[in-house]
């Protein structure tokens, strides 16, 4: 875990094994894992309360909005990725909060970054949320598990954030569906 890449390196720098300045770079970086590790718990732990509190929710969301935030946020992280955007005007309004819809783009994008050659497309349209980008195809023994928290997926990469996305929408009343095309693959909200 993280906390124990941690604990092992305080112990090296201080046991003079390690360079601090090559020790901190490890740290630095395991801590923004941890960090990763501990929001994504704890949104899973305020959706379990949202799902108690059903009735409740009824805020609806500019997805367009969140969309161009969460690209802007992504697209330095990888400047070699084109992200196409096709933003229909008159279907982008969705159930749930601003909250709710940027865990669902910020998870989908942050596994499309890992995964893209050079293209990443969002389309809004038609009620519905396409999102493409043209890495691997999902290896079709794991493609029915990668909404499963803490599964290995693909490269052998566990993680909460597709658990998250499916889970939030689910609980919104939308359905997301993975495909896999010809030269890359698709998830599709609707």
């Amino acid at each position: 875990t993280p906390l124990a890449v941690i604990k092992s390196y305080i112990e090296a720098i201080k046991d003079e094994a390690l360079t601090p300045d090559i020790g901190l770079d490890v740290i630095d970086e395991q801590t923004e894992k941890l960090e990763q590790k501990v929001h994504s718990l704890l949104y899973l732990n305020k959706l379990n309360y949202f799902q108690k509190q059903k009735d409740k929710v009824k805020e609806k969301c500019d997805v367009s909005k969140i969309i161009l935030s969460s690209v802007d946020k992504f697209s330095p992280s990888r400047t070699d990725v084109e992200f196409v955007l096709e933003l229909d005007k008159k279907n982008n309004i969705f159930r749930g909060s601003e909250e709710m819809w940027e865990a669902i783009i910020d998870n989908v994008l942050n596994n499309f970054i890992r995964y893209a050659k050079t293209k990443i497309k969002i389309t809004v349209k038609n009620n519905k949320i396409i999102l493409y980008n043209d890495g691997p195809n999902i290896d079709k023994d794991i493609l029915n598990s990668i909404f499963t928290p803490y599964e290995k997926g693909v490269n052998g990469v566990f993680g909460l954030g597709l658990s998250i996305v499916k889970k939030t929408l689910h609980f919104l009343n939308y359905d997301i569906d993975v495909i896999n095309e010809k030269n890359g693959v698709k998830f599709i909200i609707s």
